[in-house]
């Protein structure tokens, strides 16, 4: 009997241990169970991992949930999501900074992704309506899409593949800058926008700025804090290589009076697809080739 009585106290004593043991664990779990990201607009954000349903208000962020192949977890995008092309089958909620968040609700999203062109004031719209929304902005350097590419692997689950993506493209621009001469950098102006409504070009705190950078070039509005610049400035200047997108080329070379710059006359005008720098993606490699095989390649 005495026996009897010391089983059952070290049995009850090992199921009171399991049930302490289980229930730490399961605090523990919900700890790790939850992800807090500190966003653009300094807000401490704790959202559940993978989330099934996202939308996305960013042509880069959509473009690089692509990229770790959980495009299927997308449920909207917007208007200028429209890389890679199978983007375009997910429903759109219109613009960017002008989304309608009639339709992102209606989509009932578990969580909702944006950049810096959203403003703060629909953030908290979205966030009033209960949804709940992080900001990944598009920052100063090109290279600055590791950090967000690494945030969005640790959103979906797929961190390792996230860091395998950017020790590839490293590896890509690494192969790319060290076949760049060294010496004096080529000006290069990048057309971001000209005619009646005025000029725009990429200032010095862009990554399109570091893009020029990267490729060897010198960016001829580094100096601006922005995108306007006057055409006297460029006139002035005269930039030995222009970069503009693909869609405005032939325009901007065949109108006064940008058809009388020296780089238009001797035909150093490169036209580019405009997603490679306008959205800061891993794409930003192939820009960065692109434009320096045509700087030096035309020399």
């Amino acid at each position: 009997m005495k026996q009897r009585i010391i089983k059952l106290l070290c049995l009850t004593a090992f199921a009171m241990l399991a049930f302490a043991c289980s229930k730490q664990q399961g605090n523990s779990s919900q700890t790790q169970n939850s992800i807090t990201i500190r966003d653009y607009y300094g807000r401490d954000v704790t959202i559940a991992p993978n989330p099934r349903r996202i939308v996305s208000l960013s042509p880069g962020i959509t473009e690089l949930l692509f990229d770790l192949g959980e495009q299927q977890r997308l449920v909207g995008r917007t208007d200028f999501c429209l890389y890679p092309a199978e983007a375009k089958s997910i429903p759109s909620v219109g613009g960017i900074s002008d989304a309608s968040l009639e339709l992102i609700c209606s989509l009932q999203p578990e969580l909702v992704i944006t950049a810096s062109m959203v403003s703060k004031q629909m953030i908290e719209a979205m966030e009033k309506s209960g949804l709940k929304v992080i900001c990944l902005p598009e920052q100063k350097k090109a290279a600055d899409v590791y950090s967000t590419l690494s945030v969005l692997g640790e959103i979906v689950g797929k961190k390792e593949l996230a860091d395998s993506l950017i020790a590839d493209c490293k590896s890509k621009l690494e192969q790319i800058t060290a076949n760049i001469p060294q010496g004096k950098k080529p000006l290069v102006y990048y057309v971001a926008g000209f005619g009646a409504g005025g000029d725009f070009t990429a200032g010095g705190n862009t990554f399109i700025n570091d893009i020029i950078e990267l490729s060897g070039g010198e960016n001829l509005a580094k100096q601006i804090d922005g995108w306007s610049i006057g055409k006297e400035e460029i006139f002035f200047r005269q930039p030995e290589y222009i970069i503009i997108r693909k869609e405005d080329a032939e325009a901007f070379k065949h109108t006064a009076p940008y058809d009388q710059l020296s780089a238009v006359k001797e035909n150093k005008v490169l036209a580019i697809e405009s997603t490679l720098t306008d959205c800061q993606t891993l794409r930003f490699v192939q820009a960065v080739r692109l434009i320096s095989q045509f700087i030096y390649k035309s020399e």
